[in-house]
């Protein structure tokens, strides 16, 4: 089968490997689309090794597919040959602590799928979820997304009648900003500098959009939400300074989430004093327990087809990453 294999840092290239066969609890997907997320570069340049990599590993990335299952191992009861469906990219072992203690997302023994910028992939049977009949596959590739944008919301403290400021208006900031405003957020702002995002936030139903580079974000907010603040500040632009301006727009008693990967090495310097006196709580994301029934059922209610600005073929999945660093598309799909 064809698969786009990481041949070192910052080279990516289309090749003939071996397809790869379901074992008994797993299956076999035909992947139709897979999106390019964010952590995609920071593996293909080489800043960061999926921890389930080895070096006799065909290191074939790609993590948000959707597809029609191909084959299944004996022991899969729930799924047949030829429905449509959408991934996870692991699957919990159910077993360690984390597990047992209702965190899954910490799972000590992650059981992972095969890469999906290939033709074939093969995915734990608990890894994989069927689609209705009125999602299609383009859209059922936003699945994992959105999950990570449900999980946001759910540690970002978002009630009826609050306020809500994102930082960064990719595919995760706009996805969260969706279910924000779902959630009951009236008063919401994007800060971002690309133009057509800051347009496309506008038309999903953002309150204000700011480019930060030319304007100041905290006199915006502040007049957005009538000198005060935001009840919620959701960070998802990857930027270290972003992240420390983030503590800066919030409420008091407000929460800010931290809702992106960042350097391993980066410190933000939080200051405990201002922290004491405002009552701030600070959050992190780290993948999306408990997320994917949710944001299966959200697909229909959402604007995903907004977000898909680039479909590229797996042939061109090099020129794909060259037009993701320009930094102005929203999603790359890549089709197989």
């Amino acid at each position: 089968m064809k698969a786009a294999v990481l041949k070192s840092a910052g080279v990516i290239r289309v090749e003939d490997v071996p397809e790869p066969q379901p074992g008994p609890d797993e299956v076999k997907v035909k992947i139709a689309y897979c999106g390019i997320c964010g952590t995609d570069p920071e593996i293909v340049e080489g800043r960061f090794v999926p921890p389930e990599w080895t070096v006799d590993t065909i290191k074939i990335p790609g993590h948000e597919a959707s597809g029609t299952i191909a084959a299944i191992g004996k022991n899969v009861k729930k799924f047949k040959v030829g429905q449509q469906v959408a991934c996870n990219f692991r699957s919990p072992c159910g077993a360690c602590y984390y597990c047992r203690s209702k965190m899954e997302n910490f799972c000590e023994s992650p059981i992972p799928a095969s890469g999906s910028f290939a033709e074939y992939a093969v995915y734990p049977s608990s890894a994989v979820y069927a689609l209705p009949q009125n999602i299609n596959l383009e859209v059922g590739a936003f699945l994992e997304p959105v999950s990570v944008a449900v999980h946001i919301v759910d540690l970002a403290n978002v009630y009826p009648g609050s306020s809500v400021a994102v930082l960064g208006g990719g595919p995760i900031g706009l996805l969260a900003l969706q279910l924000a405003i779902k959630a009951g957020a009236v008063k919401t702002l994007i800060s971002e500098p690309v133009p057509e995002k800051r347009e496309l936030a506008r038309k999903i139903g953002a309150t204000l959009t700011i480019d930060p580079l030319h304007e100041n974000l905290e006199d915006a907010g502040k007049r957005l939400t009538d000198g005060r603040g935001f009840r919620t500040v959701i960070e998802a632009s990857g930027k270290i300074g972003v992240a420390k301006q983030a503590v800066s727009l919030a409420d008091k008693g407000g929460t800010i989430v931290w809702a992106a990967v960042y350097p391993s090495d980066a410190k933000v310097e939080v200051p405990p004093f201002y922290m004491y006196q405002n009552e701030l709580t600070i959050r992190s994301v780290f993948l999306s327990p408990y997320c994917f029934p949710r944001s299966l059922d959200l697909l229909p209610v959402l604007d995903i087809k907004s977000l898909t600005t680039n479909i590229i073929p797996l042939s061109d999945i090099a020129k794909a990453f060259e037009i993701h660093k320009q930094g102005k598309s929203v999603k790359i799909l890549i089709k197989m």
